[in-house]
């Protein structure tokens, strides 16, 4: 049997022995607690930082499916420079050139002859004033343009949108 005196001491020990697992356990527990609020912030740091540089870009004229059409921005742009009544003027001159294509051939020779065409002055200035009042490209405005070239190009053919899915 133990004498009074030892397990007294004993336990004290044990007692001291489990309040300082107590106290170091807590002081890891908040650590961890703290590294956690600070990850989490950091990450909302992150997060916002992202969504800025993503506010910066300008915004698509198109929508990057299949087919290819006009976002929101890129109808704005259309209807700014009246790009469909452009499309229709052309037409009559390219539609002898698409006769037999696919609907995707009809496609890259609209982009193509958007791309490459000397608009006149009228035109022009109205593709300048869009690209700077939106935040694009002349580019990004051609790609406008080479679209509703092909939608008028594909209509005239007897073609739809829907078949370039194919």
């Amino acid at each position: 049997m133990i004498p009074a005196y030892w397990a007294l001491v004993l336990s004290g020990t044990v007692l001291l022995a489990f309040i300082a697992a107590v106290f170091k356990f807590g002081s890891w527990y908040g650590q961890v607690n703290s590294d956690r609020k600070r990850f989490d912030q950091f990450m909302e740091e992150v997060r916002k930082d992202i969504k800025n540089i993503f506010d910066r870009l300008p915004p698509l004229p198109t929508k990057e499916a299949s087919p290819i059409r006009l976002s929101e921005h890129g109808e704005r742009i259309s209807k700014d420079i009246d790009a469909k009544a452009w499309a229709e003027k052309v037409t009559h001159k390219l539609i002898g050139q698409t006769k037999g294509m696919t609907p995707f051939q009809v496609q890259e020779f609209s982009f193509d002859h958007a791309n490459a065409f000397e608009p006149d002055n009228a035109l022009l200035v109205k593709m300048q004033q869009s690209s700077f009042e939106t935040g694009i490209d002349l580019e990004g405005v051609r790609r406008v343009l080479g679209v509703e070239l092909r939608d008028r190009l594909l209509q005239l053919n007897g073609l739809t949108e829907s078949s370039l899915d194919h």
